[in-house]
């Protein structure tokens, strides 16, 4: 007894044939079987209606290649493409995809329907189309409603019933005498390849009804691959005789004009309809079973309201998702003709497979370690079927493909703004690290030469909440042109201080995604600040992508440090450009829209004049002017000053003023006059060769306090190797 009550309570799990080759058969062998690849040959002739079936089925062999080889590479459960899509590229993308595909599904269910209610139509013209249609409807829903161990059940019989049909088309015999001459094309007018190939394209698709019953099958991994194949191969050869059939049975003018030739050619006609009436019920069917449990699963992702995935009973069956699917079928009955939507829905489903395509060959492309399927397949072939799906979408309809693409970007940036949390891995990490790993070697390969240079800056940013002003400079200065490392450095005991630094990178990671900034957080322990910022320089990047700029915080308590004078040596000392930044005093509104760079030496005004110009790039509303500042002693080399300082700036391509100052004052303090009410100063510091200050930072205080806005004080590691002269 407790044997049998433990096998009730246990939910009823299917196997290849039934969970995935006969949904696939069903759908796959559906209308345009019956109702349209009569007329498919008598258009392009035998040649070429196979050939036409050679590339709709390559792209939907490839498809499936690449279906198996992701199902094989992970724990399949519900929610079929969705699930691997989301699983292998992120949520964002496969919800993206998913919401779509479920649509699709769910309005595929009324065009089945209506469908099987215009075959009625032959036979039955009298008939009210829409209460069939209806009444239709609630019968599929009641079977779907039953579970889909019932519907399984009954796709039997109706796999039976499009068994006799195929039989009794195969069996009939009368053949016309010049059969040979519909081997050649023979379009009408107006009409060509590509486009009969866009009409016979949907009749191989729906390789996806196996895989959308994953989360109801014994084995996902292995029934997916297996059952998949096999249907498109079974399918491929039933749509090859079948032309063949035709071509030899019916002359072209009937192929063309009569769209229930196959009824005339088989042995028992009244079969045909039964056929038909199993194809069209059947699709309607797997889609009615499909579409609901896409739509469970991205329910329990949290993409659309979570009671939408609630389950039932020990199968937890999507009786929730199954009404809505239902209702939207309903509206979609409801509304009629539904001729304009329909290319648009079958982009969703071409758009599901180039993204299924796309997955497998980028899994294997970036080779994570745990990408290990099962089933292997090449990169290439996988790739193939992903541009073999983009070119279909674009044969069956340009807008459509435009349209749907659309709503696909508006999802997924939607979704993107979320921010899941996800707690699964994808394979995106692995695609960035192949990426990143091909870049950094190409970068390392290449000849590094000064017009190359951009700006990757090593930000001595302590708590970045604390030092916001500091971390909008950075940003602005990298321009999305380079990029940040923003770094704080912790002092103290090794082993006291291990799990703060844990914590601190942690805070670091979540400040920069939030703040959506082009870095990456370092947290380093050290013994002293000096070492911290020795260790950080020698560490930080890879490759050709190391820090060449160290950008750091003014304060006047650090000027009375050794570490933080230790430290500045210690960054020229190691070749690299040193930015340290004071805030401004008073607010964007009360300042000039200036940016003076003031001039002292070539290397070191390239350089500050480059940062200026990248700090502009940043600036909404109206333009910062950029002025190029000089002081001269006497008037006497002024025109020639003048006029080599614009030839400079010219080089250079900037837009900028040039100011040439006369004036046998102090630099700092004449600086400090000039400059006082600029929103931003960028001043060059002197060093000498050994990395000592000439004139010690403390000297600069009276400048910093004196500038009312942000002052940079800048030095590059070139310049110390440059003749600071006058005339340079």
């Amino acid at each position: 007894m407790e044997t049998a009550a433990r096998k009730a309570s246990e939910p009823i799990k299917f196997g290849t044939f039934g969970g995935v080759f006969v949904p696939n058969v069903l759908t796959i062998l559906g209308v345009i079987m019956f109702l349209r690849t009569g007329w498919v040959v008598g258009q392009a002739g035998l040649k070429d209606a196979l050939i036409i079936l050679l590339i709709a089925n390559a792209i939907t062999l490839l498809t499936s290649l690449s279906l198996s080889a992701i199902s094989t590479n992970i724990r399949v459960k519900g929610g079929g493409a969705y699930y691997l899509i989301s699983r292998n590229l992120g949520l964002e993308i496969g919800g993206s995809v998913g919401l779509p595909l479920f649509l699709a599904q769910a309005v595929s269910v009324a065009f089945y329907i209506i469908g099987f209610a215009e075959s009625l139509e032959f036979l039955f013209p009298e008939l009210p189309t829409r209460i069939v249609t209806i009444v239709t409807l609630l019968v599929i829903f009641a079977v779907a409603w039953g579970g889909a161990d019932i519907a399984v059940k009954a796709q039997y019989f109706i796999l039976g019933a499009l068994g006799l049909a195929v039989v009794s088309f195969f069996l009939g015999w009368t053949p016309i005498p010049a059969w040979s001459a519909n081997f050649a094309p023979g379009y009408t007018e107006g009409l060509g390849f590509w486009a009969v190939f866009a009409i016979f394209f949907p009749a191989v698709t729906g390789i996806m009804s196996g895989v959308s019953m994953s989360g109801d099958l014994k084995d996902p991994s292995k029934s997916v691959p297996k059952g998949t194949i096999l249907a498109v191969i079974v399918c491929f050869v039933v749509y090859a005789a079948q032309m063949i059939w035709l071509s030899v049975h019916a002359s072209r003018e009937e192929l063309v004009t009569n769209t229930l030739v196959m009824q005339r050619i088989a042995v028992v006609g009244p079969l045909i309809f039964v056929g038909l009436w199993a194809a069209t019920l059947s699709s309607a069917l797997a889609s009615l079973l499909a579409a609901p449990r896409t739509l469970q699963a991205l329910a329990q992702d949290h993409v659309v309201p979570f009671a939408l995935g609630k389950g039932h009973g020990a199968a937890n069956e999507p009786r929730m998702a199954l009404v809505v699917s239902a209702l939207l079928a309903g509206l979609c009955l409801m509304a009629g003709k539904l001729d304009v939507i329909a290319p648009v829905i079958s982009m969703f489903f071409l758009t599901t497979y180039g993204t299924v395509n796309l997955v497998a060959g980028l899994s294997a492309l970036a080779a994570n370690p745990s990408y290990r399927p099962t089933f292997r397949v090449h990169w290439l072939p996988c790739l193939a079927g992903a541009a073999g799906c983009l070119f279909a979408m674009f044969l069956l309809s340009p807008l459509a493909t435009i349209v749907a693409v659309g709503c696909i970007v508006g999802l997924y940036l939607l979704l993107k703004s979320r921010q899941y949390q996800t707690a699964w891995g994808d394979e995106r990490s692995g695609i960035w690290f192949s990426l990143a790993r091909f870049g950094l070697l190409k970068l390392a390969a290449s000849r590094q030469h000064v017009r190359n240079w951009r700006p990757v800056i090593l930000v001595l940013v302590g708590n970045p909440t604390n030092r916001l002003a500091l971390v909008e400079l950075a940003n602005r200065l990298e321009a999305r042109r380079g990029f940040l490392f923003l770094a704080q450095i912790v002092t103290g005991d090794w082993q006291k201080l291990l799990p703060r630094q844990r914590k601190l990178q942690r805070q670091l990671e979540d400040f920069i995604r939030e703040s959506r900034l082009s870095a990456v957080g370092k947290t380093v322990l050290a013994d002293t600040f000096e070492h911290g910022v020795s260790t950080l320089l020698q560490v930080a990047g890879v490759g050709a992508l190391e820090p060449n700029t160290v950008l750091m915080g003014w304060s006047e308590d650090n000027l009375r440090e050794e570490a933080f004078i230790g430290s500045v040596r210690r960054i020229l000392e190691l070749e690299r450009n040193l930015l340290i930044f004071a805030e401004a005093e008073l607010p964007d509104y009360k300042l000039e829209r200036v940016i003076d760079v003031w001039w002292r030496a070539r290397a070191n005004g390239s350089f500050m004049l480059t940062l200026a110009h990248l700090w502009q790039q940043g600036v909404a509303g109206k333009p910062f002017r950029l002025r190029v500042r000089r002081i001269i002693e006497s008037e006497g080399g002024r025109a020639e000053i003048e006029a080599a300082m614009k030839e400079l700036v010219r080089a250079t391509r900037f837009e900028a003023e040039i100011d040439i100052i006369v004036d046998t004052g102090l630099p700092y303090d004449v600086i400090a006059r000039e400059s006082e009410m600029s929103a931003l100063c960028f001043v060059g510091v002197a060093l000498d060769h050994a990395g000592h200050v000439e004139n010690p930072l403390e000297g600069l205080k009276p400048l910093v306090n004196s500038l009312k806005g942000g002052i940079v004080l800048a030095k590059s590691w070139e310049d110390l190797h440059a003749h600071e002269t006058s005339d340079d």
